[in-house]
């Protein structure tokens, strides 16, 4: 045999061992893209039998036909957002009777909330952790940041030496305070998570599907300017209730090193005319509060501006409204915070220009997150 026809034997050999090594490799390929598309496949059928089960038990159950409706999507979209997050059905199965276990007993037994309400941590259920647990699934992770996190540090030098802080920030979910505690999680700051005392309006704390979430943050309730005519009969006793909130919130500043998280606007943003979300406008009589128990607590009082993008998540009706049982998605998205460097609050500005170069850098700052996600989400 000649060298030229061994070398073409051996090349020809080769070239077969490839081709066989080739196809080999693409059956394994697709053998593993069937198993794939086949555990996706169960995977979903488990979803829907369990999703189906719970809808039942919703519908046969006494629940009003009103929160019924409002469970049952927001179960639906709830699935759809675990599915799509590839967490196990057993998550999704044991998130979600936890959830329904909870409301059952908010509508049974409603929680009555007092002014100064401490996160309920155990010893049966740990109501901040099902919060966190539940909504964690829902943030895109990859997508997900804190800006300005090096304020932490510093945050947490002025609570270590008595002083007290104020978080003031727009607001844009029912669920922020979970972000909030998610992020910081992340940044390793969980133990300035669980300290943080949020302003809450009547709704979080008097809605059957929002009390289990909010007994385990710490809250001061109030009844913001918004709602409290709303019935008018009922303003006395609403005004009587913010007073005791006052008081316990000026007991807490008095006795220092606390940090407390508001929206000076009273409420949630709202899209605007072109479906955009937009920081709701400031108002300055709410700040007012925090500066007056500055000064007579004769602690010091240190302001740090936040600006949140948590919209994709459990975002708001589009209108406002004092009652309870509002509609509610649970869509996966990602969310972003940036808290800005400390303001003096207490200084020489008038508190209307204060509330407006408030207003100012939290609306900057929030175009800023709108930016950086549109970048993230094109990548």
């Amino acid at each position: 045999m000649s060298f030229a026809f061994l070398l073409l034997a051996i090349t020809i050999g080769f070239v077969n061992a490839l081709q066989l090594s080739c196809y080999q490799s693409l059956q394994r390929r697709n053998l593993i893209l069937r198993s794939t598309t086949q555990d996706s496949n169960v995977i979903e059928q488990e979803y829907n039998q369990i999703k189906s089960a719970i809808n039942n038990q919703i519908t046969q159950s006494n629940i009003p036909d009103q929160f019924k409706t409002i469970l049952t999507d927001f179960i639906s979209d709830y699935s759809s957002s675990l599915l799509s997050a590839k967490k196990s059905s057993n998550e999704f199965k044991s998130n979600i009777q936890l959830f329904l276990k909870l409301i059952s007993e908010a509508m049974a037994n409603p929680y009555q909330f007092q002014p100064f309400h401490k996160a309920l941590r155990g010893p049966k259920i740990d109501y901040y952790n099902f919060g966190n647990d539940f909504l964690k699934p829902l943030i895109i992770d990859e997508e997900s940041k804190v800006f300005g996190i090096e304020n932490c540090k510093l945050i947490e030098s002025h609570l270590e030496k008595g002083d007290n802080v104020i978080i003031l920030s727009n607001h844009q979910t029912e669920c922020d305070p979970q972000v909030i505690s998610i992020l910081l999680e992340r940044y390793g700051y969980s133990s300035l998570a669980e300290k943080i005392i949020f302003i809450a309006g009547h709704k979080v704390t008097s809605d059957p599907v929002a009390i289990p979430f909010s007994m385990g943050r710490n809250l001061i309730c109030i009844h913001s300017k918004k709602h409290i005519k709303n019935p008018p009969e009922d303003l006395p006793r609403k005004q009587a209730q913010n007073m005791e909130s006052m008081k316990a919130m000026n007991e807490l500043v008095t006795e220092g090193g606390k940090i407390f998280w508001v929206a000076p606007s009273g409420g949630r943003d709202r899209p605007d005319s072109t479906g955009n979300f937009v920081v709701a406008p400031f108002d300055y009589k709410s700040l007012d509060m925090f500066k007056l128990l500055g000064m007579q607590s004769k602690r010091p009082l240190h302001f740090f501006p936040m600006a949140m993008y948590t919209n994709k998540l459990v975002p708001p009706p589009d209108t406002v409204s004092s009652t309870l049982g509002e509609q509610r998605s649970a869509k996966r998205g990602a969310v972003s915070f940036h808290i800005l460097d400390e303001t003096d609050g207490l200084g020489g500005l008038k508190d209307k220009e204060f509330c407006s170069d408030l207003q100012l850098k939290v609306e900057n700052s929030f175009n800023d997150l709108v930016k950086f996600h549109k970048e993230v989400s094109k990548k």
